[in-house]
């Protein structure tokens, strides 16, 4: 998509008669914006066209505002009202920005997509979309501003905001344990609204190449295998094609050479590695809900001015294909809830390894030297044959259960309230009963060597033993007959790759020779979910 130009403004009178650049256009991209200024801009597009609304994900950790712009057409001032649309045969797309405060790509983006939508760039489009945005996510990390916060980084020059929220805590690591407010109101979005497909926009760091974009998707076994091969066998390739076709440039998956993002080599060129698949990471969590994501990264050292562009193509490569592609959407979304509701007696893989994606895979990079065992960009140009890292083989899966079953036990109210917070039905029990099932008696926890986003994680192990459950008026029941229920699995599961108990919800229980207290129900009964 080419620059957003005031002349295109001029085509919609209701917006001409506002300023609705953004500070990185307003600042010839030298700036981004601050809270305030992107609460004005939202306003002043939910002013200027009847189809935009404001709503909000609620107040950051320091009391800020999470602004929210709804695009549609016609307009929606609810949940419920975008429902109906949807049920009249819609999707709905929600994207965020600035996760971390740092990485303002989106957050200069956004707007500039919105403001395109309503401009009548993209005629037809809110016939088939309803489109949500949140530009500016982690506020309270948004604010502290200085030109030092991503060393490394081309811009913006007058500074951005840091990594972490007002809490201290990476917001794309909290989707599991929901300990942030931002989080929390997110996931409540997400559980009143129900998008088919989340777009998170980032500035990448890494590696150098010649990728001004790359992209990833949910990466979970543990979700919709249907929902999944769908994401990347038909999503990716289109929306990539559509940036392309838009940008001129290629894009490709989100990584870094070596073994993945977070371990990245110095001296491999021969692998590109990525994120691993856990669902702390907002793309794969939405996965394992049963909807569409997409990660895009915005190449750090690439001028600012192209990474902003860069995003909203990448954006509108996104949101223009679903659009195209709505009733397909609609329809694999529609299954994977289909298939969790009925709560089919298959294998869910709970912990995964990466493996080689079959293929041939190029990495358009720079000759680089090393020094002081740094890799220095020379600026030649070189391409990279690449095993490329980001595929998955199951290592542990279990039998889905009917559901799992928890004493009731004020320790456990941690787990209660957090599933209830992700969206998942819980049940209290209404008689004593007894029910077939197993239990996970823990062999073995290991706690990992030092602490990270407040936690000290562990890995547990265990041995499964059948026996019948007795239950007790008030235990608690969560079926995994529910849209969330590939999600229910992945927190329950004790060895989980990425689940409550890694998150130190059951350490009270992680002694060995310990039952594990979320036992599952393996047969039928009575038991209402």
């Amino acid at each position: 998509m080419r620059t957003i130009l005031l002349a295109a403004l001029l085509a919609a009178p209701a917006l001409a008669q506002h300023d609705l650049r953004t500070v990185a256009e307003r600042t010839d991209f030298r700036g981004t914006a601050l809270h305030a200024e992107v609460v004005a801009l939202l306003d002043a597009l939910a002013a200027a066209d009847p189809r935009a609304t404001r709503h909000s994900l609620g107040t950051s950790t320091k009391g800020l505002d999470i602004p929210v712009l709804v695009l549609a057409d016609p307009p929606v001032r609810s949940a419920d009202e975008a429902r109906a649309q949807v049920e009249k045969g819609k999707i709905l797309v929600f994207a965020i920005g600035n996760i971390h405060g740092g990485e303002v790509c989106g957050k200069e983006a956004l707007p500039m997509y919105a403001r395109a939508v309503l401009a009548g760039e993209h005629p037809g489009l809110l016939d088939r979309v309803l489109l949500a945005i949140a530009p500016i996510y982690n506020c309270d990390g948004n604010e502290q501003v200085s030109p030092d916060n991503r060393p490394g980084q081309v811009g913006p020059e007058l500074g951005m905001g840091k990594r972490e929220n007002g809490q201290g805590l990476d917001l794309n690591r909290d989707f599991v344990k929901l300990e942030a407010p931002e989080t929390r109101g997110l996931v409540r979005f997400l559980n009143e609204w129900n998008p088919h497909l989340f777009i998170d926009t980032h500035t990448t760091n890494g590696s150098h190449h010649r990728f001004t974009m790359t992209y990833g998707t949910a990466k979970s076994l543990a979700g919709d295998d249907a929902l999944r091969a769908f994401a990347r066998e038909r999503f990716v390739p289109g929306l990539s094609a559509a940036y392309t076709g838009a940008s001129g440039e290629p894009a490709f998956w989100y990584g870094s050479f070596g073994d993945g993002v977070f371990n990245a080599s110095v001296g491999d060129r021969t692998t590109w590695g990525t994120y691993p698949a856990e669902a702390r990471f907002g793309t794969t969590y939405v996965g394992l809900r049963g909807r569409l994501s997409l990660l895009t990264e915005a190449y750090s050292y690439a001028p600012y001015r192209e990474r902003v562009l860069r995003t909203l193509d990448m954006v509108h490569a996104a949101v223009g294909w679903c659009a195209e592609n709505a009733d397909e959407v609609r329809r694999v979304c529609a299954q994977a809830d289909d298939r969790a509701r009925s709560a089919p007696r298959d294998r869910v893989v709970i912990r995964a390894r990466p493996v080689p994606c079959p293929g041939e895979h190029t990495i358009l990079g720079f000759e680089e030297e090393v020094r002081d065992g740094r890799a220095i960009n020379t600026g030649v140009h070189r391409d990279y044959a690449v095993r490329l890292l980001d595929c998955l083989d199951p290592e542990t899966a279990v039998e889905r259960p009917r559901g799992y079953t928890l004493p009731r036990d004020e320790r456990l109210q941690p787990v209660i309230e957090t599933l209830r917070l992700h969206g998942v039905r819980v049940t209290e029990v209404a008689a004593d009963m007894t029910v077939p099932g197993e239990r996970s008696v823990v062999t073995k926890a290991t706690p990992a060597s030092r602490a990270f986003q407040g936690h000290v994680l562990v890995r547990v192990e265990t041995d499964t033993v059948a026996e019948p459950i007795r239950l007790s008026k008030g235990d608690w029941y969560v079926t995994t007959a529910q849209p969330l229920g590939n999600l229910v699995v992945y927190l329950l599961e004790p060895r989980s790759e990425d689940g409550l108990a890694t998150w130190n919800f059951f350490d009270p229980w992680l002694t060995p020779g310990e039952t594990f207290p979320a036992r599952r129900v393996t047969g039928p009964s009575t038991l209402s979910g």
